[in-house]
């Protein structure tokens, strides 16, 4: 139960997911903090959160867990299919168009394997989250975990057919500041993110009195719909637009292969079967022809 509450950050959810009362969830816990002398968990009206001790706790009883189920496997053979539950944290574009239509081959290949997706950027809180692995996309700090890089993101500049109407289509970078630019700015720092283009040197894109800034690719790839301007964002975010045709890209002879798309999970001596399979999984995903159409 303790695990599951760290997990859930919720008493009432753990007891939902256990089929028990709230009451009994937080008792037993209270229990195993009398046991132990020490108090685990922070509890607030709003949620729950794991002292320091608490947090080390969750992650030895983690790694024992994951010992008991290696040894189990190795006594069972190899034969037995990999099962358990995995928290995989990951942006919900890349969930929505590149992770989510793949997963019905997953689950029919390892249907005792249950897998719950958790949209967000978790990189700075992968342990405290909960989670056995993210996707991430973009620069990774230096740190003990493992990173398994699965493909290159491009980077498009793309706008509607009613604005390039009306404004025509920009032909090299410097033509941009003749345009409006719609821009990005990164959640995690309040930083505007800098245009990237092939050619190297991104031109100077002051922001004008009326740009429009936000902090969500699905959120530019809509405002370009609506004929506000030109966006640049990761291909994926606009790949169905550009098939339908409410989305036109430009300059494409810029494309940046900006950043990196990897997996990245804890350091330990076995990886979980059901993690390295689903790793392996991810892997045939960005290595098909289909993460390039």
């Amino acid at each position: 139960m303790f695990l599951s509450v760290v997990e859930t950050r919720s008493f009432s959810e753990t007891a939902r997911a256990l089929g028990v009362t709230t009451s009994a969830v937080s008792a037993a816990v209270l229990r195993l903090e009398q046991k132990l002398a020490v108090r685990l968990l922070e509890r607030t009206t709003r949620r729950v959160d794991p002292t320091a001790e608490g947090r080390e706790f969750y992650q030895r009883c983690k790694r024992i867990i994951a010992d008991l189920e290696q040894a189990e496997i190795s006594v069972a053979g190899a034969a037995r299919l990999p099962s358990g539950r995995l928290r995989i944290g990951m942006p919900a574009a890349l969930a929505r168009v590149c992770v989510i239509p793949h997963l019905p081959d997953f689950t029919r290949a390892y249907p005792t394997v249950s897998i719950e997706i958790v949209v967000g950027d978790f990189l700075p809180a992968l342990s405290r989250a909960g989670l056995d692995a993210i996707i991430h996309i973009g620069e990774l700090p230096s740190s003990s975990m493992i990173v398994r890089k699965l493909a290159s993101v491009d980077y498009v500049v793309c706008a509607s057919p009613q604005y390039l109407a009306e404004h025509g289509a920009p032909q090299t970078p410097a033509d941009l500041a003749r345009h409006a630019c719609l821009r990005y700015r990164r959640p995690r720092n309040g930083q505007i993110r800098t245009w990237l283009f092939r050619s190297g040197a991104p031109p100077d894109l002051p922001l004008a009195a009326k740009s429009l800034v936000m902090n969500s690719g699905d959120a530019l790839v809509a405002a370009a719909k609506a004929g506000l301007g030109l966006a640049q964002v990761a291909e994926y975010y606009a790949r169905a637009d550009f098939r339908n045709g409410s989305l036109v890209e430009v300059m494409a002879d810029q494309r940046a292969h900006a950043h990196h798309v990897s997996v990245v999970f804890q350091q330990r001596k076995r990886i979980a079967p059901r993690l390295r399979v689903f790793i392996d999984f991810l892997v045939e995903i960005f290595e098909s022809p289909a993460w390039r159409c």
